[in-house]
């Protein structure tokens, strides 16, 4: 696919000497979404898992200098984003033409990657893995992180799932809306039918990495899914984080009031830091072309 070629050619002009470990496309310029063709969704949106973020960025900038407004170039290198509490540790550069075409890529350290995909400690990018994205590169241990976390929110979905909604596009939807719970983007910036054009246009993605019958659930003949919910709270009760754990051992509605709260927090700092590494009129220009896509779809 030209597309596919576009971006390997994209990532290898990326390359340095500081190892890149994994890489992966995702949204809506990488997977057509209802209302929307690949043409309209110029930008393609892709995260790097590199070996050490501050020192590819050093290396980077002085290979790609045009990727950086002022401030990052300054600034990117230096300062580890990755551990100042309440961020997610993940740095966009937005809008960087290549070959006549939009790319926006975010990038993080393997081992702060890894740790985020197995405690929770930031609901960011865990989110963002929940849903569907296209591996360019990769290797076994991320893999192996990227299951986990997927696994997890597989069984917060089945706790959580509301009676009516026991169809496999239902919990296909609550798993996809978790990361979007408490997201202050979703009322300003974000297509308010986010959530259902992502599952409607990915749901022979979503059965591929969740299934039609696991030892959690099965699907019967009329299409509803039936629950297997003493297996589900076992489990939960076994791999969920503490902080999370502590959570579930309240209620339903406390569980996903600690995954909202999250969302929240990140959904404010996340742009904030976005504004420094992306530079201000970059990241505006990102935002109106987020409202202009809600404005056409309200």
């Amino acid at each position: 696919m030209k597309q596919d070629r576009l971006t390997e050619k994209f990532l290898k002009s990326r390359n340095n000497d500081v190892p890149m470990l994994a890489s992966f496309g995702y949204g809506s310029g990488v997977f057509k979404q209802k209302g929307y063709t690949l043409e309209q969704q110029s930008m393609i949106d892709l995260i790097l898992i590199v070996k050490n973020a501050r020192e590819w960025h050093n290396e980077n900038k002085k290979k790609n200098p045009n990727d950086y407004p002022l401030g990052a170039k300054i600034m990117l290198g230096k300062i580890n984003f990755e551990r100042i509490p309440f961020l997610t540790g993940i740095t966009y550069q937005t809008h960087i033409s290549f070959e006549d075409h939009l790319f926006k890529y975010g990038v993080i350290s393997a081992d702060v990657f890894k740790e985020q995909m197995n405690t929770w400690s930031s609901f960011f990018l865990p989110g963002r893995f929940q849903k569907p994205v296209k591996p360019y590169s990769c290797n076994l241990e991320i893999s192996e992180c990227i299951y986990r976390n997927r696994l997890l929110a597989l069984l917060v979905a089945l706790y959580t799932l509301p009676e009516n909604q026991h169809t496999l596009l239902g919990l296909y939807t609550q798993i996809c809306s978790l990361s979007y719970r408490g997201d202050i983007r979703m009322l300003f910036v974000e297509n308010p039918h986010k959530v259902q054009n992502i599952v409607e246009a990915e749901f022979d993605l979503f059965i591929k990495m969740y299934g039609t019958q696991t030892k959690y659930f099965e699907t019967q003949k009329d299409g509803s899914i039936s629950i297997h919910q003493s297996l589900v709270e076992e489990d939960l009760n076994l791999l969920l984080p503490d902080k999370y754990r502590n959570a579930f051992l309240i209620s339903k509605e406390e569980l996903l009031s600690v995954i909202e709260k999250k969302n929240r927090q990140e959904s404010i700092t996340q742009p904030l830091i976005g504004s420094i590494t992306a530079g201000p009129i970059k990241s505006l220009k990102y935002v109106a072309e987020k409202m202009k896509k809600k404005t056409k779809s309200e």
